[in-house]
């Protein structure tokens, strides 16, 4: 397996990721937030251009340089998975995809950004699609809910929650197939996060309330249809 590097918070480059991020979120919002309607839609049409285009070049980087295997390249990370829903919805403004993204896109986008672990290898190029990646996660719910007006149906925050169940229950037997540690299903992260309770497989089971908890949160904070 790639071995993973946790930046350290409150580092230089922890705030050089952070700021730039966060940047990236607010001024995509205000830049559009008056726009006229056609050109609001073109920029998610831009943007899913975008996703496509990072994850295809890093996948070619991490085969190029021989570091891609099925232990930690597929795509089967939680962020990974709404990173590939994103470009979905920003094509087709799915309902139950912008409510994913909604609900569960941005608690885990902004834990990534706050306790930053590379887990695709080290490189100026991997460093930008970390942080791309986790801020995009952040900037379409937002994007959808605050420019396009969108907004989450009432009871979708515990579909929400069935959903993602689909993946867990798919993806913890292949970790053990893999030997791979996709959603962290396996083993805990490395980086400091207090919601990391316990050892396998209790912290799982502390996460699931704590996702249950972060979920709720997003959904009582956000107008509803």
């Amino acid at each position: 397996m790639i071995e993973h590097y946790v930046i350290e918070p409150l580092s230089s480059l922890w705030w050089v990721g952070l700021l730039s991020s966060l940047a990236f979120i607010i001024v995509s919002i205000c830049v559009f937030y008056n726009s006229n309607k056609s050109v609001q839609l073109n920029f998610t049409k831009y943007l899913s251009i975008a996703f496509i285009l990072t994850y295809l070049i890093s996948t070619v980087i991490a085969i190029n340089n021989g570091s891609w295997n099925l232990k930690d390249n597929l795509p089967f990370h939680l962020c990974r998975i709404s990173f590939i829903l994103s470009v979905f919805v920003l094509i087709y403004k799915t309902q139950w995809v912008y409510e994913w993204l909604l609900l569960l896109a941005i608690p885990s986008g902004l834990h990534s950004l706050l306790t930053p672990e590379m887990t695709k290898g080290v490189s100026y190029w991997f460093y930008f699609d970390y942080y791309f990646v986790h801020a995009s996660l952040i900037l379409v719910p937002l994007y959808l809910t605050i420019v396009l007006k969108l907004r989450p149906r009432l009871g979708s925050w515990w579909k929400t929650i069935l959903r993602l169940q689909i993946p867990v229950i798919i993806i913890l037997p292949l970790n053990f197939l893999l030997d791979s540690n996709y959603m962290y299903l396996k083993e805990k992260p490395l980086v400091n996060n207090p919601f990391l309770i316990g050892e396998w497989p209790f912290y799982i089971l502390f996460l699931e309330i704590v996702m249950i908890i972060h979920v709720l949160l997003v959904y009582k904070l956000t107008p509803k249809q």
